[in-house]
């Protein structure tokens, strides 16, 4: 019997190994993936895009320790990669190659917490903190200089015509307060001062930008009677209504978007050009039911090839096991990749 344990425990140990096994190419993106709230397993993986091969643990991995709880957002910049982890209340930053850790940076006590989104311009790393501010990071010194109030719990933010748009989006309050819905706060880089407040509808939460500067919020409602809606900002701060999404990405002047729902019975992936708002197509992937996210977290374009990325929770109340990565060329399902618990971020 001791025998025996001891041929186990050799083999599991080799099975580790292999998931700490750490790949670096030039083809290789990682995958922040959440994980589940309070259970401090907050990973990273790596996709092999020339091979189909998937790697777990490359934090892990890297530095001999874990992420901490609940991974939001991952931006690679200046070499670097930057990890917003909003349990844990750090910022990881690490080498843009190795994954090593060079600084964890961790808001002092007493002070404004909890990262959620990351975004970057002229040498300088943003970051919007759920207890109702945006620090600035120094890219050198690797320490928040700056910070400023914007609204209660802000949430993604992004960059263009040199502001900041954060969407706040009082996430405690919303079901309660139909009325005022919350809005976009524009923050001016050069100042790093708020110059307007735009309103959206109830409970804006993701933001990105397209290449001329349009800004798209989604507003996701209250989960109820109210549906998540996509509205375009435009640089004087007009408001429109572009669709129902939930989850969205942009790549040149296409943003595509995903609706799905809690609890629907269908997946919409529609697309829209972002200058004219106009429908482009009711759906930009195709395939088998195998071949669909049925429980999407994430979308993204790799800026190398045009792939879409969309990550996928395994089942939609199954917040403990492995997702997926699903990859479509030209909109037709290549493959899917194995990875960690609720795969939340790509960065190329």
């Amino acid at each position: 019997m001791a025998l025996l344990m001891m041929g186990a425990v050799s083999f599991t140990a080799c099975d580790d190994e292999d998931e700490l096994s750490q790949v670096s190419n030039k083809d290789v993106v990682y995958v922040l993936n959440e994980g589940k709230m309070g259970s401090n397993n907050t990973s990273v993986s790596a996709l092999d895009l020339a091979t189909g091969e998937n790697y777990y643990y490359q934090f892990m991995a890297a530095n001999g320790r874990g992420l901490g709880d609940t991974g939001q957002d991952m931006l690679r910049y200046g070499g670097k990669i930057y990890i917003a982890v909003y349990g844990s209340n750090t910022i990881e930053v690490v080498d843009g190659n190795s994954l090593k850790s060079i600084k964890t940076i961790q808001t002092e006590a007493g002070k404004p917490g909890n990262p959620r989104s990351l975004a970057a311009d002229n040498g300088k790393v943003y970051v919007s903190l759920f207890d109702g501010y945006v620090a600035k990071l120094d890219t050198a010194k690797l320490a928040i200089e700056d910070s400023i109030a914007v609204g209660p719990n802000p949430e993604e933010i992004t960059v263009a015509n040199g502001y900041l748009y954060v969407a706040v989006s009082d996430g405690m309050n919303y079901a309660n307060d139909y009325a005022n819905g919350m809005y976009v706060s524009k923050i001016a880089l050069d100042s790093f001062k708020v110059a307007s407040k735009i309103d959206v509808l109830v409970n804006p939460t993701k933001i990105t930008s397209d290449k001329d500067g349009n800004v798209f919020v989604i507003s996701m409602g209250n989960y109820y009677d109210i549906p998540a809606t996509v509205q375009k900002i435009t640089k004087d701060d007009k408001v429109s209504v572009v669709g129902n999404a939930t989850l969205m990405a942009c790549n040149g002047n296409t943003l595509y978007t995903i609706n799905a729902p809690w609890g629907a019975s269908s997946i919409d992936f529609a697309s829209y050009n972002t200058l004219s708002g106009t429908k482009e197509s009711d759906a930009f992937i195709s395939g088998t039911a195998d071949e669909l996210p049925a429980n999407p977290t994430s979308i993204s374009v790799n800026p190398n090839n045009g792939n879409i990325m969309i990550g996928s929770y395994l089942t939609a109340s199954d917040y403990s096991s492995n997702g997926y990565v699903f990859e479509y060329v030209s909109g037709a399902f290549k493959t899917k990749y194995n990875v960690g618990v609720g795969p939340r971020k790509i960065v190329y």
